[in-house]
Parts: C-alpha cells; structure tokens; sequence
C-alpha cells in the first residue's frame, strides 16, 4: 500500500476545472526539473515544451484566475497571487529566449519548473482549499456556473 504525504483533496465543482488546468502545469514543471540533470537537447525541448503549454493553456488560466477568482480572495493571496503569475510570467518569457540556446542553463531551467510547481502546490493545498471553506455556497454556485463555461470551452485531449 502506497504511504501518502497529504489527504486526497475533495475539490468543489466551482475549483474543478482549475484544478484540471493544473495538470498542465505539474506535467511541464516535473519535465523541466528533469531535464534540468540531463543534456542541453533535453533543456531546449523542456523549455520549448513549457512555451508552447504557456501559450495554449497557462496563460489563459492565469488570466480566468485572475478575473474569476482574485476578487474572492483576502489581501494577502491576492498579493501572493499577483505575485507569483508575475514572476512565472517573466519565467515564461524568459523560457522563450533560451529555448534556442546552445546550453541553457540548467540551474535555471530547474528554478522555472520548481517555481511553477510551488505555485500549483500552494493553489491546491491552500488557497483553493481556504476558498472552499469561506466562500458562501451562493458565491460558490455563480462561480460555478462560470467554470463550467471555461470548462466547455478547453481542449482536454
């Protein structure tokens, strides 16, 4: 029997399809932590590959968060929130760049993926989950019917 680090997480419907995003976005972080240790060709398809998933899928997940969810939360996850799209959005143009490098740096390629799996870790493990329990079930619902309609509109093949 597998020994777990953390209790499943039981999302709302509302944070589902954030929460579906975010398979994108752990998938890219874990292939740029290991390419990180392995060779340069390696590095550019990694970076290449979280550019291309930046600009199909993460950045328009950021943008719904932002609009959707930001006005829900305090100040603090607000700012930490800002925050960190800020910083993995200077990753992301940074990754534009040296994808075409001869040897990207591989300290740095590990310190995007790193960075963008930190961010996902603490969306699930904290602010989603501190959201739940204070958001009405009235907020909830229209938040709900508004992540449904992101939700029809994704390509999740």
């Amino acid at each position: 029997m597998t020994d777990f680090k953390h209790d499943a997480i039981v999302r709302h419907e509302a944070l589902i399809p954030f929460s579906r995003d975010h398979y994108v976005g752990l998938v890219q972080a874990r292939h740029l932590i290991q390419a990180a240790n392995a060779d340069a060709g390696a590095r550019r398809k990694a970076l290449t590959d979280f550019v291309n998933a930046w600009d199909a899928d993460i950045a328009e997940h950021f943008y719904d968060e932002e609009r959707l969810l930001m006005q829900l939360m305090g100040t603090d996850d607000q700012q930490r929130l800002f925050d960190e799209h800020e910083q993995l959005m200077q990753f992301a143009d940074h990754a534009f760049e040296m994808q075409h490098q001869d040897d990207p740096d591989p300290q740095i390629v590990r310190q995007i993926g790193q960075c963008l799996k930190q961010h996902i870790r603490w969306e699930e493990r904290d602010l989603f989950t501190r959201l739940q329990k204070q958001l009405s079930a009235t907020v909830l619902g229209k938040l709900q019917h508004k992540t449904q309609a992101i939700e029809a509109s994704r390509n999740r093949s």
